[in-house]
């Protein structure tokens, strides 16, 4: 099994489709296959601090605040541009990412030796910059573009030195792919790059795909994340280099028709499932009839080229829905695609 997917991560205009469920027991027992889905090893998410998209913010002196349903989140750092220059790059063992890394340390301990632990969400440079400049960030890109890049350069050394971190602690037991949680060789790092749908393509390109790119050179090849693919910003994604996976948000972007037809050859392509994705506005717009997962699973399966390679993430609400889940595993059954 890890043989067939490590082939398609090296040569990435193979037509295939591998999918994962994170060998959900219950869907196993229905179907009655031990092995219903491809995922040859399990993987730990390092809590509760998995998917916290403000750890970087914090590490550089974002207080923490939290929300009326106690939810964490973060105050302002920069109110003020010429507060730039005086922010220090940190230690990474300082503060949550020391925290983090000191759990990571535990899981290596306390879990079996062959479950993997995923690296937590690691945000842009750009998106880590928004979170912490207040609400005159995005005027600031205008009028202070030199303390921006001060910025971004910051939180760029800290990203690379951070996940060079993790990898040294995690060793053989990294798996790069935050979102989706597909299994992954160890090579490389996972970005979400969120911000673009904020600022125009040429901004973009200035302010995150030059960081990412530097952090791709020193980390390896990027599993990489934005909820919004749309034409103006296709071009800023071709310039990304070296990308091992990439996903999206159906609910933000094109038609995945249309995804599949641009990016096929060029990485494996990992959207992720939910029970209600096809109620997402990027979907039910569509006019596809597409009423429900399985009509969005076949769907992509339809639109496949002779040199995509899909690697799917049902997450775990479809994976409640047993008889969902069982005309969805036919589907790719009789595709020829079930391990």
């Amino acid at each position: 099994m890890k043989k067939q997917i490590i082939e398609v991560y090296k040569n990435p205009g193979i037509k295939a489709c591998f999918y994962t469920g994170q060998n959900n027991p219950g869907v196993a027992e229905a179907l009655g296959i031990k092995m219903w889905d491809w995922t040859p090893q399990e993987s730990a998410n390092v809590e509760p601090w998995y998917w916290n998209t403000h750890t970087v913010a914090l590490a550089f002196g974002c207080n923490a605040s939290f929300t009326s349903e106690g939810k964490e989140w973060i105050e302002d750092l920069i109110t003020d541009a010429n507060q730039v220059k005086d922010i220090e790059i940190p230690n990474v063992w300082a503060g949550r990412t020391g925290e983090i890394l000191n759990e990571m340390q535990a899981l290596k301990r306390k879990l079996p030796e062959e479950t993997l632990i995923r690296l937590p969400d690691i945000q842009s440079p750009l998106g880590v910059a928004e979170l912490m400049w207040d609400q005159s960030f995005y005027l600031a890109l205008l009028t202070n573009p030199e303390e921006i890049h001060q910025l971004l350069d910051k939180i760029t050394i800290f990203t690379i030195n951070y996940v060079k971190e993790i990898k040294e602690v995690l060793g053989d037991r990294y798996n790069p792919s935050t979102h989706p949680q597909i299994w992954s060789t160890r090579e490389g790092y996972y970005i979400s790059d969120d911000v673009n749908s904020m600022i125009s393509p040429e901004q973009h390109l200035e302010y995150s795909i030059e960081y990412i790119n530097r952090i791709t050179t020193e980390l390896g090849p990027v599993h990489y994340h934005s909820c919004t693919w749309t034409e103006p910003y296709f071009g800023n994604i071709d310039r990304l280099e070296n990308v091992k996976a990439a996903n999206w948000s159906f609910g933000t972007s094109a038609d995945p028709a249309e995804l599949i037809r641009r990016f096929s050859g060029k990485f494996f392509l990992t959207p992720h499932i939910d029970l209600n994705v096809h109620k997402e506005h990027g979907i039910a717009s569509l006019n596809k009839n597409l009423n429900s997962a399985c009509d969005l699973t076949k769907y992509l399966l339809d639109n496949m080229l002779e040199n995509t390679a899909l690697y799917i993430w049902f997450q775990p609400d479809l994976c409640e829905d047993i008889d969902q889940m069982k005309r969805i595993y036919s589907l790719l059954d009789d595709c020829g695609y079930a391990p």
